[in-house]
């Protein structure tokens, strides 16, 4: 077992991806542009809200409809913490074991930083998490490594002792990017195949497969 874990949010942690599909349709209907299945938007997301609608808009809508589609998304997402999303099963058990061994945990996700924290506040507030940082501003979103190096240096753990933990092609970039070992997750939004061919060092099947490596 590596000295500290850094997970992605959703696909990872929690399900969200139910969620993440009736609020952009909700922004597509309102646009009178098609809507998509659940399924589709499992390639939509990974990269951020703003990635997420330039997916899920149609190709020909102008910069200016896609700034108001992402303000609408944002408004509809950010009206309540929303019931479908949930942690998959087995996490909660997971990081229970990881902070009985005193394994330092950490989330980096590209979801907005207020839901990153709303939503880990909702759905995992006993697991106490050294950091908790999601899109901002101020500071690269992954696949570039700023995020991970920042918390391995908060940590002060060396990069190569760190699991970084995601279910999506960004995710094992952004391992490779910090030095860090990428392990991908079988359960999440994107193919184990993707995951491989990105650069994944190991695949669990589980979540508890995590605590079987070495």
């Amino acid at each position: 077992m590596k000295k500290a874990v850094i997970f992605d949010l959703d696909g990872t942690l929690i399900d969200s991806l139910e969620d993440i599909a009736i609020n952009a349709n909700k922004v597509l209907r309102q646009l009178n542009c098609p809507t998509h299945s659940i399924e589709q938007y499992r390639y939509f997301v990974g990269d951020g809200a703003k990635v997420l609608i330039e997916n899920a808009m149609p190709k020909y809508i102008s910069q200016n409809c896609l700034d108001d589609a992402l303000v609408l998304f944002i408004k509809f997402y950010e009206q309540t913490l929303h019931t479908n999303t949930k942690p998959y099963e087995g996490i909660k058990i997971l990081l229970e074991q990881l902070v009985s061994q005193n394994i330092p945990l950490a989330i980096l996700s590209n979801k907005p930083d207020k839901f990153t924290k709303l939503y880990v506040e909702k759905l995992l507030r006993d697991i106490p998490f050294i950091v908790v940082s999601g899109q901002k501003n101020e500071l690269e979103k992954k696949p570039h490594p700023a995020g991970a190096l920042g918390i391995a240096e908060k940590l002060q753990i060396d990069t190569r002792d760190i699991y970084f933990v995601g279910d999506t092609p960004t995710d094992m970039k952004t391992a490779k990017n910090a030095n860090m070992v990428a392990v991908g997750v079988s359960w999440g939004f994107r193919t184990v195949a993707e995951l491989e061919q990105n650069g994944a060092d190991f695949i669990i099947k589980t979540p508890e497969d995590l605590l079987l490596l070495q």
